[in-house]
């Protein structure tokens, strides 16, 4: 009985090992993103630049036609 239980287990874990394939990449790839994230967002809160100023001059353009 034990022998048959050992067996089932060695085919399931053969048979889900080729699903774990490329998942460390993914996951690498994942802590890039976020890193890359935490990046932007840490400029973006230290440098002077004004988006609301930004947007509203080139809204201004648009609607003056210039």
């Amino acid at each position: 009985m034990t022998r048959t239980f050992l067996t089932a287990k060695a085919r399931l874990q053969a048979a889900l090992a080729g699903r774990e394939r490329g998942a460390s990449t993914i996951e690498y790839f994942g802590v890039i993103v976020v890193a890359v994230i935490l990046i932007v967002a840490l400029i973006g809160a230290f440098t002077t630049f004004d988006l609301g100023g930004k947007v509203s001059t080139e809204l201004a353009k648009i609607q003056s036609g210039s």
